[in-house]
């Protein structure tokens, strides 16, 4: 077969494939992992300096009667993070060098090497490295936001105006980078993730993946999307996941409910079915995308967690606490004692990074 000739055939097959191929993006979340320096601390530790004052500003794309009211100025802090990721807790939300205090959050992301949340109040921010913040947006308090490191966009809905709309932000330029209005009539249409250049969402009229700047978005054959990452989706119904690898033509059906996928598209956490509102303890279930396999959580059998994420490719993050204590927890006590711990996937190799602060917000990990 001649060259050209290996060249054409190579080209009609890749077009026949309607989504990129994984190793792309993949490749960068994890060269942009192993890039964290991970630390060991212990537990408790923290830095006394206050060292910048930052303010809040608010994207000038949108007009003046619709501004939401300046946040007050965060004191930040210097700080070492003792994991890969951006966490909350205790009213400080702790990057990789700094902690920055602020209100009580519901969602947070992470994007180009800061932090993008929500908080109770509606509005949507970013934390930039150094702890510079600025009010990028508003949301329903209850609704998510979705974020992805490689692009450096942000989404979320904005239920003011005539028409929700589903806005992306892209960090890196400071700017909104496209709306995108949703039917009116639909309260929970909301964006699931953003891989590979696309925004998934979903409404009741099914799920969707779209291209900002691009009119129309496309419909996916499919619904019950739960998260994608390089190209590798998960979907979820009736107690049970399903990882699709839809470059390789491979997908597995497990116990779940709810999922999120590693940087690479590897791995999926998702939670044992069964009673959960959201914010309560649960129990994790981690598998390999795959071959389907289940794997060591890291969480004891007398352990639950409020929120699990994954770390580096390698790596995934829980906040735990006794199960007995939890159920303790609900009913109001105060002797609540909740840990940072992370875990390398596929080993018993977990490591309790720091005992969490007691207070009455919840705790978070960047996602």
């Amino acid at each position: 077969m001649t060259e050209q000739l290996a060249q054409e055939v190579f080209r009609t097959a890749s077009e026949s494939i309607d989504v990129l191929s994984p190793p792309v993006e993949g490749a960068i979340g994890q060269a942009r992992g192993m890039r964290r320096k991970r630390r060991r601390v212990v537990a408790g530790a923290v830095a006394a300096a206050v060292v910048v004052v930052a303010g809040a500003t608010w994207a000038t794309t949108r007009p003046d009667d619709v501004r939401p009211p300046e946040p007050s100025p965060a004191n930040v802090i210097s700080s070492p993070n003792p994991t890969a990721i951006a966490w909350y807790a205790g009213g400080e939300l702790h990057l990789e060098h700094i902690a920055v205090e602020l209100p009580p959050l519901t969602d947070l992301v992470e994007v180009y090497g800061g932090a993008v949340y929500g908080d109770r109040e509606g509005a949507v921010a970013y934390i930039a490295a150094d702890g510079t913040r600025t009010v990028i947006g508003e949301k329903a308090a209850a609704e998510p936001l979705v974020g992805s490191d490689v692009s450096g966009w942000a989404a979320w809905v904005d239920p003011r105006g005539e028409t929700p709309a589903l806005v992306v932000y892209d960090v890196v330029g400071g700017k909104v980078l496209d709306r995108l209005e949703l039917p009116s009539s639909d309260p929970d249409s909301h964006p699931v993730a953003i891989d590979q250049n696309h925004v998934f969402y979903v409404t009741h009229e099914g799920d969707f993946a779209w291209t900002p700047h691009d009119e129309e978005p496309a419909r996916l054959d499919r619904q019950g999307l739960l998260d994608s990452s390089s190209a590798t989706r998960v979907y979820g119904a009736s107690g049970q996941v399903d990882m699709v690898q839809s470059f390789f033509s491979v997908h597995f059906v497990r116990r779940g409910e709810g999922a999120m996928l590693s940087a690479g598209g590897n791995y999926v956490l998702t939670r044992a079915p069964g009673a959960w509102t959201p914010g309560a303890p649960f129990r994790p279930l981690l598998y390999d995308a795959r071959s389907g396999d289940r794997l060591v959580s890291g969480v004891a059998p007398d352990e639950l967690v409020l929120d699990a994420s994954f770390g580096e490719e390698h790596d995934v993050i829980y906040i735990v606490g006794r199960a007995a204590d939890l159920d303790v927890a609900a009913g109001g006590s105060e002797d609540l004692q909740m840990r940072l711990r992370s875990c390398q996937i596929g080993t018993a190799d977990c490591h309790d990074e720091a005992l969490l602060p007691q207070a009455g917000e919840r705790p978070l990990l960047a996602h």
